[in-house]
């Protein structure tokens, strides 16, 4: 299995936005966000507003999911969040584009959403037309279409 899990890490590494996906009491709550993938340190980080919705979600509901899209291939990471005030990991993971959001690293609106990943689940398929092509073969011929890779596995 450790050769799965590696492959998923693979496939998010480089996937920068990623769909946040939360509790919110009631149901779910579903925001994109900037996602930093570190694999050495086995987990996801993303930058936050102090008291928003994400923040306060995972604070009542650290069950939370990452879903990765990237042309097409499809990754779902579940995990439990938790919510820091870590200035060091903060400004580690610090890029010019959280300038558009916060005035520094050390704007204390910011918060450090870490997800320690439990599982993930990903579908990679070929393109929109060799899978529309082996659907109509399948459709044809009474078959199933193998349209890709499909896995869970935990990480």
């Amino acid at each position: 299995m450790a050769h799965d899990s590696e492959h998923v890490w693979d496939l998010i590494k480089d996937i920068p936005m990623a769909l946040l996906i939360t509790h919110d009491g009631a149901g779910l709550d579903v925001r994109p966000m900037a996602a930093r993938v570190r694999r050495a340190e086995g987990c996801i980080y993303i930058l936050a507003n102090a008291g928003e919705d994400s923040d306060r979600e995972i604070q009542a509901d650290p069950d939370t999911v990452l879903s990765f899209q990237s042309g097409q291939t499809y990754v779902s990471v579940y995990g439990r969040a938790q919510v820091s005030n870590d200035r060091a990991k903060i400004a580690d993971l610090w890029t010019p584009f959280a300038k558009a959001w916060w005035d520094s690293p050390d704007d204390p609106r910011i918060r450090l959403i870490t997800l320690l990943p439990d599982a993930a689940e990903y579908w990679e398929t070929p393109g929109k037309l060799v899978v529309y092509a082996k659907m109509l073969a399948a459709a044809a011929t009474g078959g199933r279409p193998d349209v890709g890779k499909h896995d869970t596995v935990s990480l």
